[in-house]
């Protein structure tokens, strides 16, 4: 299992974080987790994964969670397939996952967003190629009651939209997702749950430790 205090070196303690249930994530088919942190994202998509009995497949764009399988930080785990997509695997890896999680419920993890327009950086239409693919992975994912979740290291702009950091670009936006914001808070982070229609609004805090 995932183990906090040996990835948190910037600090002398752990920083808790608190778990977001199942039945939070299954209200939509999509979820977008914004944060500012990649240590605590990594640290929530672990603490969803320990929840997850169902098949899981983890496209690891930012090469993050599976360093740390590799160097033994955390467990590999048996319901996961992780996929580190490239430019000439990206489109089969995608094709697949859809078949699969069409046919049977499972979890799909996106880490993150940042990387997956990393990974099209300088194709034309990157922002729509990205786009349409997520919704094609959303779009057969309701087949079987599947779930996505999406990581996106972003902030809100001056008109309180959600940009990915660095570039400036817009997330996507639906009615029909659940928002989660990662937030530092008296030296730990937390987990809120803002409302579809108003991305300040806070529906729901819970705390937990590990």
């Amino acid at each position: 299992m995932f183990d906090g205090d040996q990835l948190l070196e910037k600090n002398s303690e752990q920083i808790p974080i608190n778990n977001v249930t199942i039945e939070d994530l299954e209200q939509n088919t999509l979820n977008m987790i914004f944060y500012e942190d990649s240590f605590a994202k990594t640290r929530f998509f672990t603490n969803t994964i320990s929840e997850w009995n169902t098949p899981i497949s983890y496209f690891d764009f930012d090469l993050l969670y599976s360093g740390y399988i590799k160097s033994g930080i955390t467990s590999a785990v048996k319901n996961i397939t992780l996929l580190c997509p490239d430019n000439d695997n990206l489109h089969k890896n995608i094709k697949s996952v859809m078949d699969n999680i069409s046919k049977k419920k499972s979890l799909v993890i996106i880490d993150s967003l940042n990387g997956f327009f990393n990974l099209l950086e300088g194709k034309k239409d990157a922002g729509r190629i990205v786009n349409a693919l997520l919704m094609l992975l959303v779009s057969a994912a309701k087949n079987a009651k599947s779930i996505i979740i999406v990581g996106s290291l972003s902030k809100q702009n001056d008109k309180k939209d959600w940009v990915l950091s660095n570039t400036g670009r817009h997330v996507i936006e639906s009615d029909y997702m659940t928002k989660i914001q990662l937030i530092e808070s008296h030296d730990r982070t937390v987990a809120k749950i803002l409302k579809t229609n108003n991305s300040n609004s806070i529906t729901r805090e819970s705390d937990s430790t590990n």
